[in-house]
């Protein structure tokens, strides 16, 4: 067998076997994970200090959540700075909090948005922190829409309710709160009429946001429009608009150059699509490397394409671990979709292949299931 101590104790772990799961986890020796899973199943005291030391950024929050639970400040500070520096979203947005309730540093709600802004790109919970500085404490209401209306996209419960107090704060007069106002009554406040007529002033001053929700409100009654809209719009820039000028173009080579505009901006939604269309024009390598790209990103199309590209051949060589593994994969996001097709090709699989997909997917006890 291939596995490590480190999945061995995973394995473990997910049998409730805990008590084995600390043996295969202490043998692994330093690593990080084995240490943060250590200290999570009880294990020595000092697991998530030898964890974050190597560098593990999930322990030292977690170090920093227990010294805030226990009030202790300075040392709460130190390991959420320690997990931020490492990466951890979460951290960043926990010392905005500290720095805007003034927990132990004092107030600066400047500190505070920096932090909010910086965990903003992982933490969605950020939305709703930004939104609220700049509604009930900067005085600036569009600022606080945009962020409202991204914690809204996020399905935050509380952004509907926030957004419908903003409504009488935003500026009609100012292109980018009627913008938002725009978007407030048309996505929102199920009030097409005001949305569009805001919405359509906007798009006539030249602005994308204006123009391609104003495309999305027409389009079924004028397709026409709704397309010049989108196109406006994706030429000033906006990714979204590209999307959809992308789809409204259909399995056309027409398609290509606007759905890689909107993958290469980081676009997940663009990425099997894009690849779709490279595959109607036999560029295939390409076409995996998107298919590659949407799964990584949590796909699950794209995941399940790409282990059948795998496993078939097409874009390159035959990999079935690699087939295997995004298959198991989709199983993390809540998808049993590949579990037909995996009973199709894993008895051409090794042991020490089938748990090898088991280690890259992190579905270990599907993987040892199947070598048995």
């Amino acid at each position: 067998m291939t596995w490590l101590p480190y999945d061995m104790g995973v394995l473990a772990a997910l049998r409730g076997d805990h008590e084995a799961a600390r043996e295969h986890l202490a043998a692994a020796g330093p690593d990080d994970r084995a240490l943060l899973l250590l200290g999570q199943l009880g294990g020595p005291d000092d697991s998530y200090e030898r964890a974050a030391e190597l560098g593990n950024a999930e322990a030292a929050y977690n170090l920093g959540a227990r010294r805030a639970m226990a009030e202790d400040w300075p040392a709460a500070l130190r390991w959420y700075e320690r997990s931020a520096e490492l990466g951890e979203p979460g951290a960043r947005r926990m010392l905005g909090i500290m720095y805007a309730t003034g927990q132990g540093v004092p107030v600066d709600d400047t500190v505070a948005e920096a932090y909010w802004r910086a965990a903003a790109d992982g933490d969605e919970r950020a939305f709703r922190d930004l939104g609220t500085l700049f509604g009930y404490h900067r005085d600036d209401p569009a600022e606080a829409a945009h962020w409202f209306l991204k914690a809204g996209q996020a399905g935050d419960p509380t952004a509907p309710r926030e957004l419908k107090r903003l409504v009488p704060r935003l500026n009609r007069d100012d292109r980018r709160a009627r913008t938002l106002l725009g978007v407030i009554h048309g996505f929102h406040l199920d009030d097409r009429a005001t949305a569009v007529k805001l919405l359509t002033v906007s798009a006539g001053e030249g602005d994308p946001i204006a123009q391609r929700s104003l495309g999305f409100l027409v389009q079924g009654e004028d397709p026409d429009r709704a397309a010049a809209l989108y196109r406006s719009a994706a030429e000033a820039g906006d990714t979204i608009a590209a999307f959809n000028v992308a789809l409204l173009a259909g399995p056309t080579p027409e398609a290509v150059p606007w759905l890689r505009i909107a993958a290469e901006a980081g676009m997940p939604d663009a990425y099997p699509v894009l690849a779709d269309r490279l595959s109607e024009q036999d560029r295939d390598e390409e076409a995996r490397s998107w298919y590659l790209k949407g799964a990584e990103a949590g796909q699950v199309t794209s995941m399940f394409a790409l282990a059948a590209w795998y496993r078939d051949g097409f874009g390159g060589p035959v990999d079935l671990v690699q087939a295997l593994r995004w298959y198991l994969t989709m199983l993390q996001h809540g998808s049993g979709d590949g579990v037909h097709e995996i009973h199709g090709f894993v008895d051409r699989m090794t042991p020490d292949e089938i748990h090898e997909a088991g280690r890259l997917s992190g579905r270990y006890a599907e993987a040892d299931l199947l070598a048995s």
